[in-house]
């Protein structure tokens, strides 16, 4: 619940229990109705967020640590792209503050929250150790390439799904073994945690349970990664920007041509359909 307590005490909205670490934690700033209101307590145990009515230029993006343990296979293309069950870690730990209209970061702030976690579905990507040792480039710059790649895998993955940005989770780990690395949030992960070495790039339901968006994405796998190397392609930006591989600031001067490398050089994803009957999902 969130309550405003700006001149009466009032409830003005809900959320689900999922994204309220992200979008109700303390000093962050909630939209409502085109009005903006900064939280100013988050009651956890009580589901409650306080919030009051500010004037600002800047509205915030969560930044969380995530670490995805797969627990099952439900379907593998070539061992490039699969999806099935995973069971995700995260936990919010500071926030950024995005001025309007520029898109610059004009602030940060850190957060101590609890941990959340659940069991969902998700399609995944790995991108083989071959192809990564064979690109061109610096250990740095592969980094920022994968960071890339998931940004703008996310955003053609909403496109095909059709949901919000919300509803799917994006996190880059380790086909070697699970360790925690940073979720992309609006721009992505800090490239210092990425394995360049054999990259997993997740996908997932960001709701317990999942809601069925693993399977789709996964038979959708190689549209899903032309459609990405056509996003940043044909997006006139030299080195990367908030509509194709992220803002040059967080990722690299050398992300969109990594990202590109690396797309062109993924084998052809045939996908042979999931078992049908292997997870229901959420009833």
């Amino acid at each position: 619940m969130v309550v405003d307590t700006t001149d009466a005490t009032k409830v003005i909205g809900e959320t689900d229990f999922t994204s309220a670490l992200t979008t109700l934690h303390p000093k962050a700033i909630y939209i409502v109705e085109g009005k903006l209101f900064q939280v100013e307590k988050l009651d956890f145990e009580g589901r409650k967020a306080y919030v009051r009515e500010v004037d600002c230029n800047y509205y915030t993006d969560a930044i969380t640590y995530s670490r995805v343990t797969v627990l099952d296979c439900f379907a593998d293309a070539a061992g490039v792209a699969a999806h099935g069950e995973v069971h995700v870690v995260s936990r919010t730990v500071g926030f950024k503050k995005i001025k309007f209209y520029t898109n610059e970061n004009v602030g940060s702030g850190e957060l101590d929250l609890p941990e959340h976690q659940m069991h969902t579905t998700s399609f995944w990507l790995t991108i083989p150790r071959e192809l990564m040792t064979a690109l061109p480039f610096d250990r740095d710059d592969c980094r920022d390439g994968i960071v890339g790649l998931a940004f703008a895998m996310g955003q053609v993955a909403q496109l095909l799904l059709m949901c919000d940005r919300h509803d799917i989770g994006i996190s880059i780990g380790s086909a070697e073994a699970s360790g925690e690395t940073k979720s992309l949030g609006r721009w992505g992960p800090s490239s210092e945690a990425i394995d360049a070495d054999h990259p997993r790039i997740f996908v997932y339901d960001n709701y317990p349970g999942g809601i069925g968006f693993s399977q789709p994405l996964y038979r959708m796998a190689q549209e899903l990664v032309g459609k990405t190397r056509d996003l940043i392609v044909g997006c006139p930006c030299e080195s990367g920007c908030p509509s194709c591989v992220g803002p040059l600031g967080e990722t690299g001067p050398r992300a969109k041509a990594v990202a590109l490398d690396i797309l062109s050089r993924l084998p052809a994803i045939e996908s042979p359909g999931a078992r049908e009957d292997s997870f229901p999902g959420p009833e």
